[in-house]
């Protein structure tokens, strides 16, 4: 990751009334200090007796976030070599802690293609279904998310970026394949990332709106090939405002 030993020497941020629980604080700092290099790839963390001190915390607090963050796929615990950070490539990228946490830091360009590639695998397929089988309450999803894209037009861009997605899902929901309809959940999140840095990028938003509309355009009038088609040249264009960031 970008911005290397950005947590270093921080403690833990202040608790708040109603807050994160010392678990919850104990596990996004030390994410977060893994995900920016503060504890490079391969190495030992130091030990749980000394991150518990460290951290101010007792060692049950910090035993449940290193167990969490094994299960992310950010640690390993090795016989005799102590908890390991594991290679950034082993790492759970789609884990809702993780992407929210690394939004902090400089888009990952390796996440950022990776997530377009399947994009491209996976979307014209759900675009030619959703022509195929899509119900009228599934045209009205896709319809109404589009509507509020041209709302969000060129004010606010958290706002564009939540339709936006609701776009993107609706048509995968549409798709009537449950393993589409399973992945919404999965990279939901990944795809606002994304969404969010390409128009940024780009802020055609009259160009990236009339991309959308022939998405839904052809789903509507049962047009699979035009359908598919139509889906990958929207993620192309998405390919191409990425590009003006060197990604």
């Amino acid at each position: 990751m970008n911005a290397p030993h950005l947590y270093e020497g921080l403690p833990l941020p202040p608790r708040k009334t109603h807050g994160p629980s010392v678990r919850e604080r104990v596990l996004e700092t030390l994410g977060k200090r893994i995900l920016s290099g503060y504890y490079p790839e391969e190495t030992a963390l130091p030990t749980e007796a000394k991150l518990a001190a460290a951290f101010g915390v007792s060692r049950t607090a910090m035993r449940e976030a290193i167990k969490m963050l094994a299960a992310k796929g950010l640690l390993v615990s090795r016989q005799r070599a102590g908890t390991i950070v594991q290679q950034a490539s082993r790492w759970n990228r789609l884990d809702a802690d993780v992407l929210d946490w690394t939004s902090e830091f400089e888009p990952d360009p390796d996440f950022l293609r990776g997530l377009i590639d399947a994009r491209r695998a996976i979307e014209p397929a759900a675009a030619r279904l959703a022509s195929q089988r899509a119900t009228s309450r599934d045209l009205a999803e896709i319809e109404t998310a589009y509507n509020a894209m041209c709302a969000a037009r060129e004010i606010d861009l958290a706002a564009w970026t939540e339709a936006d997605v609701a776009f993107h899902t609706a048509v995968l929901h549409a798709s009537a394949n449950p393993v589409f309809v399973a992945l919404i959940g999965l990279i939901s999140q990944a795809l606002a990332q994304s969404i969010r840095i390409s128009t940024a990028a780009s802020g055609n938003y009259g160009a990236t709106l009339s991309a959308h509309w022939d998405v839904l355009d052809a789903i509507r009038l049962r047009q699979p090939e035009k359908a598919a088609a139509r889906m990958l040249a929207l993620i192309d264009r998405a390919v191409a405002d990425l590009s003006h960031i060197g990604i």
